[in-house]
C-alpha cells in the first residue's frame, strides 16, 4: 500500500482531504536562559521560530492552520514565548485555539530549547516544482543572519509573514521558496531543478552564498509580466530583486 506522507523539499506533504503540509523548525542555546551561549529575548527566539516553519508552509501555497509548539521550559517561563506564537499566528490568520504546546514541568532546565510544527492545508496543486520556462525568479527581502547581521522584529531587509501570504494568494507566483542557510544561489538552484528546469542569472547586488537565517528573504517565480503587480503587494521598505530566469534544458 501506498503511503500518503511523502517528502518535498523541507516539507511532508501527506495526501488526502484536504492535503495537509507540515513543516518544523528547532531552536537550541539562542534565548534568555542562563546557560544560553546566546543571550537574547525571548520575544525574538519565539518570533523567528515560529516564522520559518509558518513560511515553509505558506511558500508551498498551503493555508495555515495550526501552529504547535514544544517548549523545555515551564510554564512559568514558557509564557512569553506562548505569546508570541499566538501574535505570529494570528498574523497569518491561524486562530489562538489552534495553536497549542508541552512545556516541561518534570525537570530544571538551565537552556532554551524550542521546538515548532506549522500545519497547512491545500486545496488545490502545491506550488512546488511550479516554475515555468521564462520565469522571472525574484528575491524579497535581503539575506541577513546573526551574528554578521543585527536581527530584530520589523527589520526593514526582512519580508513579513503576511506579505507573502499575499504574494502567494494573488495566483500569480508559480513557486515560491524562503531562504535559508544556504543562501539565494543555493535555493534558485533548487527552485529551478525542482521543476526541471535551469536557470539564467541576471545582474543584481544580493550576497548569493549570504545566510538567509531565519528566512529573512524569499524566492519567487512568476511571469516577468506580473512582476509589476507582485511588487505592489510588497512594502515600500522590503528590498525587491529580479536574480535569474528559469530557462527549458
Amino acid at each position: 500500500m501506498t503511503s500518503p506522507v511523502r517528502p518535498v523539499r523541507d516539507l511532508l506533504v501527506i495526501d488526502g482531504s484536504p492535503r495537509l503540509v507540515v513543516a518544523c523548525d528547532s531552536v537550541g542555546g539562542i534565548g534568555p536562559r542562563p546557560a544560553d551561549p546566546v543571550r537574547v529575548p525571548a520575544e525574538l527566539v519565539a518570533h523567528f521560530a515560529a516564522r520559518v516553519p509558518l513560511l515553509e508552509v505558506l511558500c508551498a501555497g498551503a493555508r495555515p492552520v495550526a501552529l504547535i509548539n514544544t517548549l523545555c521550559h515551564d510554564l512559568a517561563d514558557a509564557a512569553p514565548f506562548i505569546d508570541v506564537f499566538r501574535e505570529v499566528a494570528a498574523n497569518v490568520g491561524i486562530p489562538p485555539e489552534a495553536v497549542t504546546g508541552s512545556t516541561e514541568e518534570n525537570v530544571p532546565s538551565p537552556a532554551t530549547g524550542v521546538g515548532v510544527t506549522a500545519i497547512g492545508t491545500v486545496a488545490g496543486e502545491l506550488l512546488t516544482a511550479g516554475g515555468r520556462p521564462g520565469d522571472l525568479v525574484v528575491c524579497a527581502g535581503w539575506p541577513r543572519s546573526a551574528p554578521h547581521d543585527e536581527i530584530f522584529i520589523g527589520h526593514p531587509d526582512i519580508v513579513p509573514l503576511p506579505t507573502v501570504q499575499d504574494l502567494v494568494g494573488s495566483g500569480l507566483v508559480h513557486d515560491a521558496l524562503p531562504v535559508g542557510s544556504r543562501g539565494i544561489g543555493y535555493e534558485t538552484g533548487q527552485l529551478a531543478s525542482s521543476a526541471g528546469l535551469d536557470l539564467s542569472w541576471l545582474t543584481h547586488p544580493l550576497p548569493l552564498d549570504a545566510s538567509g537565517g531565519p528566512a529573512s528573504c524569499v524566492l519567487i517565480a512568476c511571469d516577468p509580466n506580473s512582476a509589476t503587480d507582485l511588487r505592489g503587494l510588497v512594502p515600500g521598505h522590503v528590498p525587491w530583486h529580479p536574480v535569474a530566469e528559469l530557462t527549458a534544458r
